[in-house]
């Protein structure tokens, strides 16, 4: 075995790793303020009046979620799988299909992040802003622009550890009845 291919992929792996986490920490810090600011509308409405732009700041935060939560879900493979049928045909069949379907959710994610990007260039070339609050609403198109990218970064890896435990004869996955 090629040690600086294996110590680049072990640090590629770590990076990974680290990233998909600390995005996860992010996604639930946005929720959690969200949550936050949500009880803080309802509690002001009672007593006096519900925060102004509550709504407004409750949405990119649980966009950015959402966005936040995708490169783990790639990472664990949290996707969607449907298995049954090819499971019949053994681990190597399991391991081809999954490597051709995390190259499938890698274009995808690629062409959302595309447009996605193009998006955000509109948003901020028309200076569009939320309607009570009049923030910038290019700001999360950016920060979801960025976590796109990660996402991307996450399933190259997937892609490259997929080439790799097909090399070494690993199974990539286990089949719902192997468990």
């Amino acid at each position: 075995m090629d040690l600086p291919a294996s110590s680049a992929f072990l640090r590629f792996e770590k990076a990974t790793y680290a990233l998909a986490h600390a995005l996860v920490g992010f996604g639930g810090l946005c929720l959690v303020i969200a949550c936050g600011l949500t009880v803080a509308s309802i509690v002001g409405g009672l007593a006096i009046r519900p925060l102004p732009g509550e709504i407004e700041l409750v949405e990119v935060l649980c966009g950015l979620a959402v966005f936040a939560f995708l490169p783990y879900c790639q990472l664990k493979r949290g996707h969607v799988g449907v298995d049954i049928l090819i499971s019949a045909f053994g681990p190597k069949a399991m391991n081809w299909t999954q490597l051709i379907g995390d190259v499938i959710i890698a274009v995808l994610i690629g062409v959302v992040t595309w447009r996605h990007v193009i998006g955000t260039l509109d948003k901020l070339g028309n200076g569009e802003t939320t309607p009570l609050l009049l923030f910038p609403v290019w700001w999360g198109f950016a920060i979801g622009a960025a976590l796109l990218i990660a996402n991307l970064f996450v399933c190259l890896f997937i892609i490259f550890a997929d080439i790799r435990d097909i090399r070494d004869r690993r199974t990539i996955v286990a089949s719902l009845g192997a468990h």
